[in-house]
């Protein structure tokens, strides 16, 4: 399972996994992109980030994500970590997309409840977006 989405009375909440932080941030991108509709691969853009924790990282990525499809008016489809370290807490990633109006609206990707964890089945990360 790459993602699931969980009950909340007004925003709309997430979990994502993944062996690595890399996958679990993919699957998590999936999941917000999901909200937005679907999208054809038709065009990319490069994001390159760091932050002072893996948490902060996640959101901060996923916000990035957001604010450049806002402003550009691009749904995204696809989003993969081309290079993480975690030593440094960056990352550079590529998003896949084509310009075109979202099927709903998300205000923000949200620190309320999140959670970036790791065990020895692999990452989760559990994010809630305002809507």
């Amino acid at each position: 399972m790459e993602y699931r989405f969980l009950e909340h009375t007004a925003d709309i909440m997430f979990e994502a996994y993944g062996k690595s932080y890399e996958s679990a941030l993919e699957n998590a991108a999936k999941a917000m992109f999901s909200v937005l509709g679907s999208a054809k691969e038709k065009e990319s853009v490069s994001f390159s980030l760091a932050a002072h924790n893996v948490e902060e990282l996640t959101v901060q990525a996923l916000g990035d994500l957001l604010a450049y499809a806002d402003t550009h008016e691009i749904v995204f489809s696809t989003m993969k970590v081309r290079k993480f370290d975690s030593n440094a807490c960056s990352l550079e990633m590529e998003a896949w997309g084509e310009k075109k109006r979202p099927r709903d609206a998300v205000k923000a990707v949200t620190y309320h409840e999140l959670m970036v964890a790791e065990d020895k089945s692999g990452w989760t990360i559990k994010i809630l977006l305002d809507v």
